[in-house]
């Protein structure tokens, strides 16, 4: 809890007026649209805060900081476990110098484990874990989706439940033991590999044997009959090459995982409205919930990226979703396909051609037929051409993409098609039997739409915004409060009101790809996903941009009933912040030299730049969709606001000098925390930062040396200036002596004032801006959960966001501060201070600037000194607070009362308030 004490219950910070977050009828509500078929609005030239001119920020590109996940997903390493296994297996075969290592089949298996069995081999424990893993991992695929799979993965998983059991009786070898060909596979990148998250994807031998009781189907208690092994032999290389339909289903999987965090997220943040409401908070205590969710679907959207991106390693040949969901729900055609081609072509074509051919079909079946890239007029004379297949053998094709076409329209129906799909009995939506990406939730009604919009937006010229006939989609226009379920409720909002928006945002507007937002990737890999979508719309839709549109829409269907009202606090406290930036650049301009620095306004007009993102252009349920609010919120309190923000809260060493002082009058008994909320806030969030401390928090005795080590580098500070700044009584040196030290550090400055690293304040923004979690805790998962955990990518990715999560809540306080603004304000009350203890006085008159003409502010340079040798000094060597009289006079009459006053007027400063956190958000499990 920062200091101040605890807030009364149902009571913000400032004990202000509370504003009612109740939904509303008209709030947020769309203009009418009139225009029947696809038309294009002019565009807007940005005359904002910024006069249309993008800022450089070139400044703040990050160099390599960012960190790459290092644990392998799922497939790559259920496929690395069931080699191991039969490496071994092999290795210790009683024949297994007569049998070549390329030639190891799957009946081998069981007769190596009815031989070890015999002769009480001890058994490798890591074997048996790598066993345990692949069996779950292909049960879940196998049994799950398309009950127990085909004939040869149906026998691969009895032999392998056979062997478990088998091998599960034996003794356990030593540990130093190390089995044979590990060596090998580990060079060659399949074995278990060195990463800092290991200890968080499996389990150790010690944990292991609770867990049996968990899956008695898949690891039974009584004995395992033999299976009667095939007649001709099953090479494992044939099987794992045949895997894509286990990596496609296991994919699937792993995105229904994520977007149940997603649903997660944003139902808690509907619960937390109601929770708002009853308590009577200000509206924006909303902000901070909506930030924790965006986090949580932005890293989902990440890590989707990466499944993406590792799935086309291991199947290079399924490279878009049409020939993903083919792989799976295909199967008997792909059968027919064959057939015919052995029946009437030339040649017969393979299991996978078949399945990448009715893939390429379904693509046709998704696109609108005008698109221009859909190839569904030729796509079946270029099959036959390619294998040679004559007339008839073509006439049975062309009936199956027949098939497909209707077969698409009857599972995603678009609204213009479900009068006629109703007659017939195909049932909608059925594919994917999951629950959050199948049924009322299907994603691959998402990738149709997507796919649709698409071969619209590629036919729109740059500069202009594309605008859809309203009512073709859905109800026009689309009314709040009444959305039941994904597809066909949201299809009229998506395509008519968001999708143009953000693809104008993406490819026209701020986040085209000529401007390179600093962080983008990291903070909000969703705006990343729609840039792509957005340079090239008519090209088939990417996994990573479907779940990253389909969050979108899980978020507002999950806060349906209070979207209108959502929109309206975060609109209003979005345009808080950048009112209050101009507010402080209007009360300190040309005051104290602050806006003569070319430092603060570069930085400042870095930072009024993305106020663009909330340009009353776009459509307000684009800009204020509960996702797309919290991604807007994220990008400005990371980057704008921390990482820009605090370059201008010190960049006259203002923060430090504050702080420093009022951490230094805290020890020495003149103050008590809590005296001063807004600097105990200031001092929470801060208090880690080694760089801004000149290392840990200064006890008495240092705090004049750990000032100037938090303040400047490039320099050293001579024995004179030390020895000045140690002595108790000021009197003891002359004005000209303090001059002389004066000029000396505006002679020797280098103007590299040391900046601070918001990642040594901030976890959250390690985490997520560095990607370092390379101490993350799990602190929420009980045994029980860690050993089903064990081997699964959702178990990591939990930890992670678990840890980010609770980093963020801690952090609320401080990000809730407007810093540039802020910085303005502390600024000020250094002035004010050089003023009161007549520290002006003493360079009035000199020129600073002939010392260093690089130097913009030399004088603030002067006033570090005076503070450095005036007020630390002596606060660290006095040990009566009697002989204090003239900084005790300054803390009771200046710096009471100018905290007093900026504390009764925050909206000059805090631009969302910060309510009690809700237990909910506290966790997620995997």
């Amino acid at each position: 809890m920062p200091r101040g004490g605890k807030k009364k219950k149902g009571r913000n910070r400032n004990n202000t007026k509370r504003r009612d977050l109740r939904p509303t009828n008209n709030d947020g509500q769309p203009t009418k649209n009139s225009v029947k078929g696809s038309t294009a609005k002019a565009p807007f030239n940005h005359n904002g805060a910024t006069d249309g001119i993008t800022p450089n920020f070139d400044a703040f590109q990050q160099s390599g900081k960012a960190l790459p996940n290092s644990y392998r997903t799922v497939y790559s390493r259920y496929k690395a476990a069931t080699k191991r296994v039969f490496e071994y297996m092999q290795a210790n075969s009683p024949e297994k110098n007569h049998i070549p290592r390329e030639q190891i089949f799957v009946s081998s298996l069981v007769t190596t484990a009815d031989w070890m069995v015999e002769s009480r081999i001890p058994v490798d424990p890591d074997i048996l874990k790598d066993l345990k893993f692949a069996i779950r991992a292909r049960s879940k695929a196998a049994w799950l989706v398309y009950g127990g799979g085909d004939s040869g993965h149906k026998y691969l998983l009895d032999v392998l439940i056979y062997c478990w059991k088998n091998l599960d009786s034996l003794p356990r070898a030593e540990k130093d033991i190390i089995r044979e060909g590990k060596e090998e596979l580990d060079t060659n990148g399949e074995g278990p590999s060195s990463n800092r998250f290991e200890a968080l994807l499996e389990v150790t031998g010690e944990d292991e044997g609770d867990d049996d009781d968990m899956d008695e189907e898949i690891f039974p208690s009584d004995d395992v009959p033999r299976p009667t092994l095939h007649a001709e032999a099953v090479p494992l290389q044939d099987l794992l090459d045949s895997d894509e339909r286990n990596d496609a289903i296991m994919f699937l999987l792993a995105l229904d995982d994520l977007m149940r965090c997603v649903v997660e997220k944003y139902r808690a943040v509907s619960r937390y409205v109601d929770y708002i409401v009853q308590e009577g908070m200000c509206g924006s205590v909303i902000v901070p919930s909506l930030m924790g969710a965006a986090i949580a679907t932005n890293m989902a959207i990440h890590q989707v990226r990466r499944l993406e991106i590792e799935f086309e390693l291991h199947n290079p040949h399924i490279s878009t979703p049409y020939r993903l969901l083919s792989t799976i729900i295909l199967p008997e055609r792909v059968k027919q396909v064959i057939q015919i081609t052995r029946e009437h072509g030339q040649k017969v074509c393979s299991v996978r051609d078949a399945n990448l051919f009715l893939g390429d079909c379904l693509e046709c079946s998704f696109r609108s037929p005008a698109d221009p890239e859909n190839r569904g007029s030729v796509i079946v004379s270029d099959f036959c051409s390619r294998f040679g297949v004559d007339g008839k053998g073509s006439e049975d094709i062309d009936k199956i993409l027949f098939e497909l076409q209707w077969l698409v329209k009857g599972e995603v129906p678009l609204r213009s098609e479900l009068a006629i799909m109703e007659k017939t009995n195909i049932t909608s939506h059925g594919w994917i039997a999951m629950s959050y990406i199948g049924g009322d939730r299907a994603i691959h009604h998402t990738i149709r739409l997507l796919q649709w919009f698409g071969s619209s937006a590629n036919k729109i010229e740059k500069g202009r915004l594309l605008k859809l006939g309203a009512g073709f989609f859905g109800s026009s226009p689309w009314q709040p409060g009444r959305s039941q379920k994904i597809h066909t409720d949201l299809d009229e909002l998506l395509m008519v009101e968001i999708l143009p928006s953000l693809f104008y945002l993406c490819r026209d507007g701020e986040l085209n790809s000529d401007t390179r937002l600093p962080q983008q990737n990291e903070i909000a890999p969703f705006w990343s996903c729609l840039r792509r979508f957005a340079r090239s719309p008519e090209k088939p839709v990417r996994w990573s941009t479907v779940f990253a549109v389909h969050a979108m829409l899980t978020s507002i269907l999950e806060t349906d009933k209070i979207t209108a009202a959502i929109a309206v606090v975060c609109e209003k406290t979005f345009n808080s912040y950048f009112e209050q930036l101009d507010m402080a650049c209007e009360y300190k301009k040309g005051v104290d030299g602050v806006f003569d620095s070319t430092h603060f306004q570069s930085h400042l007009r870095v930072v009024q730049y993305l106020k663009e993102l909330g340009h009353p252009f776009y459509e307000p349920r684009a800009r204020w969709n509960p996702l797309c609010a919290g991604t807007n919120f994220l990008y400005l309190t990371y980057f704008g606001n921390i990482t820009v923000g605090t370059a201008l809260i010190d960049d006259r060493s203002q923060l430090k000098i504050v702080l420093h002082l009022y951490h230094a009058l805290i020890v020495n008994d003149i103050l008590k925390s809590g005296d001063i909320p807004l600097l105990d806030w200031l001092l929470d969030g801060f208090e880690n930062s080694g760089t801004f401390w000149g290392g840990s928090l200064p006890r008495k005795g240092k705090f004049a040396e750990q000032f100037w080590l938090g303040l400047r580098v490039s320099f050293r500070i001579p024995e004179e200036i030390v020895a000045a700044v140690s002595r108790l009584d000021d009197k003891q040196i002359s004005n000209k002596d303090h001059l002389a030290m004066i000029e000396w550090l505006c002679h020797n400055e280098a103007s590299v004032m040391r900046r601070l690293d918001p990642a040594e304040f901030s976890t959250s923004f390690r985490r997520i801006c560095n990607r370092d979690y390379h101490d993350v805790v799990d602190k929420y998962h009980s045994k029980k959960m860690k050993q089903e955990g064990s081997g699964q990518d959702g178990y990591a990715f939990a930890v992670q966001l678990n840890d980010t999560s609770q980093a963020f809540v801690k952090e609320h306080g401080l990000f809730a501060f407007n810093l540039p603004a802020l910085g303005v304000h502390l600024d000020e009350f250094v002035c004010g201070m050089s003023r009161f203890f007549k520290w002006d006085q003493l360079f009035k008159g000199t020129s600073l600037h002939d010392q260093n003409p690089r130097l913009q502010h030399p004088e603030r340079i002067a006033e570090e000194y005076m503070f450095a040798h005036y007020v630390l000094g002596k606060l660290d060597q006095v040990m009566d607070p009697s002989e204090l009289g003239r900084i005790k006079d300054f803390v009771t009459l200046f710096m009471y009362p100018f905290f007093e006053k900026l504390e009764n007027d925050t909206n000059r400063f805090i631009w969302f308030r910060v309510g009690s956190t809700h237990p909910e958000w506290d966790s997620t499990e995997e």
